[in-house]
């Protein structure tokens, strides 16, 4: 029954948030078209990267302290001041940075124009940040309701501000709103905890613990690498692309990553939110792996579901969701999909690492796929032609997932989980 109600929450959330995305995406093409899309790609890459390390980056690991020491014990209360600590500070570090070089990134990304737009995405890093944290307490103590709370009713209000930008203001508009979007699920977090969990203003406490800190920032240093070597990869493919083939082209392979982005975010929801607690409260390993085949078939099955139904459909979605310019697009979405499902054996296989202690290994893997991304982007480019970045992804991703089961094989026999 637990696991039926917390599937029904993630669901709910999930599916708001493939609505609202699909809204994003349905608009973002219809006011840009297919150049002006593949120009907001590359904000949208940074945004995502900033969402993910903002506060450190150390949701994963306080969700799994947290599920061996809730915060409601002594323990558990000194790790939520120690992540709140790390929070301050690095976003702090992290919003002086991006004013820094707010004019740098204009330029580079978005063609001039948008300095005030990477010092106010500096200025929200703390929000989302502590947002962050709410969650992750929340997950901890396995409230899925909470977490599809504040996640569906920031979806909807950063759906809404983003209409009304877009319509209003265009492409300037589309930048702000989508810097910003983040940062209103942050601020849902922070009213839920202000209205029923108060008691988390009280340990939102400075203290420096080296050993905890240490600990925190062994997540916070996966996560730095998992937030910026794919995208990192993929701006470098952008600029790739755009050279050879034009921004138009860019438009179309990032019509696919967006539509992947909407299903992805449930595979990635269930694991941080709901896996990862379970892997790193398990016992024993016979009950990580019973978790680990239970959870990762039913993800891919329902992946596959999806999967069928959307390449049935793939003209009428995209015509629905874009426009007959994005037509050709649908030449990416089986090379996409394949892809996805081994990402999701890769990373499902990289979680039971993280969730019991081997947190290296999980870095590792997360340098390693931006690493092999752009690699195998290279080596086939010049041979498959608009085709490699969706090719270079089910490579880079088949390889992965055997290495990773080949690791955990060895390091299961080794005794060390």
């Amino acid at each position: 029954m637990a696991r039926l109600k917390a599937g029904i929450h993630f669901a709910s959330s999930i599916l708001v948030k493939a609505v609202a995305g699909l809204i994003v995406i349905k608009l973002l093409a219809w006011k840009l078209g297919p150049d002006g899309f593949g120009l907001l790609g590359q904000l949208m890459t940074l945004v995502a990267i900033t969402g993910m390390f903002a506060g450190g980056g150390i949701t994963n690991g306080l969700i799994k302290v947290l599920a061996e020491s809730p915060v409601a014990s002594k323990e558990g209360r000194a790790w939520f001041a120690t992540a709140f600590t790390l929070t301050t500070v690095i976003s702090a570090v992290v919003a002086l940075l991006l004013m820094i070089f707010s004019t740098a990134l204009s330029s580079r990304l978005m063609q001039g124009g948008f300095t005030a737009l990477f010092v106010g995405l500096g200025l929200v890093q703390a929000i989302v940040g502590y947002g962050s944290l709410v969650q992750a307490e929340a997950s901890s103590r396995g409230e899925s309701s909470f977490y599809a709370k504040v996640n569906i009713l920031g979806t909807v209000l950063g759906t809404l501000v983003l209409a009304f930008a877009v319509n209003s203001f265009g492409f300037d508009g589309a930048a702000y709103s989508v810097m910003l979007m983040p940062a209103l699920t942050g601020v849902v977090a922070l009213l839920f905890m202000a209205s029923g969990r108060r008691e988390l203003f009280q340990f939102s406490k400075f203290l420096v613990d080296r050993v905890r800190m240490r600990h925190l920032l062994s997540f916070s240093v996966l996560a730095l690498v998992g937030s910026t070597s794919v995208p990192v990869a993929q701006i470098l493919m952008r600029d790739g692309m755009a050279q050879r083939f034009g921004w138009e082209q860019v438009g179309l392979w990032q019509g696919v990553i967006k539509l992947s982005d909407v299903y992805m975010q449930f595979v990635g929801v269930v694991l941080m939110n709901y896996v990862l607690p379970r892997y790193a409260s398990a016992a024993n390993l016979n009950l990580v792996i019973k978790e680990f085949k239970v959870s990762l078939l039913s993800l891919l099955a329902a992946l596959l579901l999806g999967f069928i139904i959307l390449y049935s459909l793939k003209n009428f979605i995209v015509k629905l969701v874009f426009s007959n310019e994005f037509l050709p697009m649908t030449d990416y979405f089986l090379p996409q999909m394949v892809g996805d499902i081994f990402r999701t054996i890769a990373s499902a296989i990289s979680l039971i690492f993280m969730a019991r202690g081997a947190v290296r290994v999980s870095i590792i893997f997360e340098f390693a796929q931006g690493i092999f991304l752009f690699s195998v982007f290279l080596i086939l480019l010049s041979t498959c032609g608009s085709m490699t970045p969706v090719y270079a992804h089910v490579i880079t991703y088949g390889l992965l997932s055997i290495f990773m089961a080949v690791g955990l094989g060895f390091w299961f026999r080794s005794g060390k989980s």
